[in-house]
C-alpha cells in the first residue's frame, strides 16, 4: 500500500510541476526549459540579433525569459542611440524621432531625398521609429504586467536590430 501511495503522490506532484511550468509559460517569466529547448532561444537570438549595444542590453534578459524586459531595454537603447547620433538630448521616444528625421529638415538623413521614393524613406522610417517608441517602448515603461511570449519577443528585438542599423548608416545634416 505505502508504494501505490508514493506513486500516487509523486504523480500529484509531476501535475503540479507540469501545470506550474503552463502558469509560468503563459504569463512570459519563462520556462522551467529542457536544455534543448534553451539552446533554440539561445541560437535564435544570436541569429536575430548581431547589434552590440543590443546584445548587451537584451541577450541575458532574453535568455532568463524576461521577454518584456528584453524588448523594453533594446528599445531605451535605440532612443538613446538616436539621442547620441542626432545630438538632439534634449528629446525624447517620438518626439525625439519625429524631430531628427523629419521630412522637412531632418538631423538624420537616410538618403539625399532627391526623389518622391527617397522622401518617402525618410517619413517611413520617421513615422516608423515614433511608432515603435509608442507602441512598442512606452506600454512596457508605463504598464505593469506586459508580457511578451518569445516569438514575439524575438520579432520586436529584430525590428530593433534593424533600426540600429539603419542609425548607423545615416548621414548627419549639415
Amino acid at each position: 500500500m505505502a508504494g501505490v501511495e508514493k506513486r500516487s503522490a509523486a504523480l500529484r506532484a509531476l501535475d503540479s510541476v507540469k501545470a506550474l511550468d503552463a502558469e509560468v509559460r503563459q504569463i512570459g517569466f519563462g520556462t522551467f526549459a529542457d536544455s534543448e529547448s534553451a539552446q533554440d532561444e539561445e541560437s535564435t537570438f544570436d541569429a536575430v540579433v548581431d547589434d552590440d549595444n543590443l546584445i548587451a542590453v537584451s541577450r541575458a534578459l532574453f535568455l532568463d525569459g524576461h521577454y518584456a524586459s528584453a524588448v523594453f531595454e533594446a528599445y531605451k537603447c535605440l532612443n538613446n542611440f538616436v539621442k547620441v547620433a542626432s545630438g538632439a538630448t534634449n528629446l525624447d521616444g517620438a518626439k525625439l524621432m519625429n524631430h531628427v528625421f523629419s521630412a522637412q529638415d531632418p538631423i538624420l538623413l537616410l538618403n539625399d531625398r532627391n526623389s518622391a521614393s527617397k522622401r518617402d524613406e525618410q517619413i517611413g522610417y520617421m513615422q516608423i521609429f515614433a511608432g515603435v517608441m509608442t507602441g512598442v517602448r512606452n506600454p512596457r515603461a508605463h504598464e505593469h504586467g506586459v508580457r511578451d511570449d518569445p516569438k514575439s519577443a524575438l520579432e520586436l528585438l529584430g525590428l530593433a536590430n534593424h533600426l540600429m542599423r539603419v542609425v548607423r548608416r545615416v548621414s548627419i545634416s549639415s
